[in-house]
């Protein structure tokens, strides 16, 4: 075999090799989440296309599909991806959180910068000797707190809700936590300078069995933390003074662009 032959093997050699890989990476590139959904069909149809693939997927590849497609009914998912695979579902909603989610929390960090001034007043409304106690009722155990409030803002209230937190025996994470109501009505209102002793029983009519838990029954300690929710509290015209919360709208944005980074590998 003379040289130019052997030269025209090589390269054909070479290039078989490059088909091959190719194929092999096409092949270990296929998987369940490549799999096409039906998304133009009924709902017994997407159903089924959907149960075949998720019997398949990783937890973490269904998790990113339920993120993906939060919020979407059949119509609206047939929409935006028709007929498209979980891999392609996920890839979008990715590289869409990606390009909107920075410009968006930039623009809304300039607006909660305006808010500045009004959170630092709303942060004045603070409570104190708080103290929580599981009482008896005809509906079983019922979770009580007990605080003072204080008005050290500018701001008359009529109303304002809480984020309760329970802590039990030192901890440093909460073993609970609730949202809970002050209506000040009855008392003419919470004016500027006024304070209240509050009484709040945690959940409705049976109140909310994760504040009555054995481990919280028997805790040595108990430590109950009152933060004012900065739009729930209204004036004397029952008008939020804070109309959209733009640092929460941020915080919501910055969670939903760390989901998308952790499933940038689907």
């Amino acid at each position: 075999m003379n040289q130019q032959q052997q030269r025209r093997n090589a390269l054909a050699g070479g290039r078989l090799g490059l088909l091959l890989g190719v194929a092999a990476l096409t092949t270990a590139c296929g998987g369940p989440a490549d799999k096409k959904m039906v998304t133009n069909g009924s709902q017994q149809e997407y159903r089924a296309s959907i149960d075949a693939i998720d019997a398949e997927l990783t937890p973490h590849e269904r998790e990113a599909f339920n993120w993906a497609v939060a919020g979407l009914d059949l119509e609206k998912l047939n929409q935006r991806y028709p007929n498209a695979s979980i891999r392609e579902v996920v890839r979008s909603q990715v590289k869409a959180v990606r390009e909107q989610s920075p410009k968006s929390i930039q623009s809304l960090r300039d607006q909660a910068k305006a808010q500045e001034p009004l959170l630092l007043e709303l942060g004045k409304i603070k409570t104190s000797e708080e103290k929580f106690a599981i009482e008896s009722s005809f509906f079983g155990p019922t979770p009580i707190i007990e605080a003072r409030i204080a008005n050290a803002s500018s701001l008359p209230l009529s109303k304002a809700s809480w984020l309760a937190k329970l802590y039990i025996d030192g901890q440093p994470q909460p073993v609970a936590q609730s949202r809970v109501l002050s209506d000040f009505r009855p008392i003419d209102g919470l004016k500027p300078g006024h304070q209240v002793t509050a009484r709040f029983k945690v959940g409705f009519v049976k109140g909310d069995e994760t504040w009555t838990t054995l481990a919280i029954r028997q805790a040595a300690t108990t430590r109950v933390e009152l933060s004012v929710v900065p739009d729930s509290a209204l004036d004397f015209s029952d008008k939020p003074y804070l109309k959209v919360d733009h640092q929460k709208a941020i915080e919501q944005l910055e969670y939903q662009l760390k989901q998308a980074d952790g499933f940038a590998d689907i």
